[in-house]
């Protein structure tokens, strides 16, 4: 297979464009979690402006990952019992949602594929944050949902070769990431980081998804990066958005000691996450 990439990644970079910038409504919702003078009520009022993110909040808010023992009706309960920080990551997977629920032929996902494993990924990339005492977890929250967004980016723009390039990884039985490194000159990742930064998130959380697939070569915020590969591996684990080559996705050996866990813990936190994934927190509204 040839190694010349047949368009670059600033080609690609300047078509970014095209992907919806962050709706106004999620802009003033993380400004107003960032205000630190603002309210529970002026950030309720703000939420409950947007009748769709203040049904995606509600429904997130009461899902099996946050383990409330009540349900949760209203947005004040939601943004007192789960935070500023956690509703700004809501917001984000709000907007997200629509973006990530579409079929990607190219990577054998299937209408909801992507979503399911973003947002899983997130929720898991947020435990793993808790559990090697990260913070703040919700910036785990927010590079796992993200990690794939790059996939949506290069199927729009690589359709021609993927056939070809799907054909090679499962040929030679290696994860599709390399295949499209081997193939474009880059991947997935790359593009995402990029996104990341088009919307003017945190370096840190770029690098994460620029390495996710190597979180060795994270240099601002290592733990950042294994904890999204980490949760982007279980989620593969469990089978949610497994796509073409899911099982050809392998753990990268340092990860583990990277965030002082061992088989033990990720054998425990599996225990604990799996079941939750059966959760219908993934419908998109």
């Amino acid at each position: 297979m040839a190694s010349t990439a047949r368009v670059t990644p600033d080609e690609i970079a300047a078509s970014l464009a095209e992907l919806p910038p962050l709706p106004t409504s999620i802009s003033e919702v993380i400004a107003a979690c960032d205000d630190q003078d603002m309210t529970v009520g002026q950030l309720s009022q703000i939420i409950l402006r947007d009748q769709n993110l203040t049904a995606n909040i509600l429904k997130l808010s009461n899902s099996a990952f946050y383990g409330h023992a009540r349900k949760v009706t209203t947005i004040t309960e939601a943004v007192v019992l789960l935070g500023f920080s956690a509703v700004k990551s809501l917001a984000i997977s709000s907007h997200t949602a629509r973006l990530l629920n579409r079929p990607l032929a190219g990577y054998g996902l299937a209408t909801g594929d992507l979503w399911k494993h973003s947002l899983a990924s997130a929720f898991c990339a947020r435990r793993l944050a808790v559990e090697a005492h990260m913070s703040p977890v919700e910036q785990a929250f927010v590079a796992g949902l993200l990690h794939d967004i790059g996939k949506l980016v290069l199927a729009t723009h690589m359709e021609d070769v993927f056939q070809e390039m799907g054909a090679d990884a499962r040929a030679r039985r290696v994860p599709f990431h390399l295949v499209e490194a081997e193939t474009l000159g880059f991947d997935h990742a790359e593009l995402g980081a990029r996104v990341a930064a088009q919307w003017s998130f945190p370096a840190e959380l770029e690098e994460s998804i620029r390495f996710h697939h190597d979180p060795d070569q994270a240099t601002l915020k290592p733990k950042l990066a294994h904890v999204v590969h980490l949760a982007d591996v279980m989620c593969m684990t469990f089978g949610v958005g497994l796509g073409i080559d899911g099982l050809a996705y392998e753990a990268n050996p340092s990860t583990l000691d990277a965030l002082g866990f061992d088989q033990t813990d990720v054998m425990r936190l599996a225990d604990e996450l799996g079941p939750m994934f059966e959760s219908d927190a993934f419908a998109v509204e």
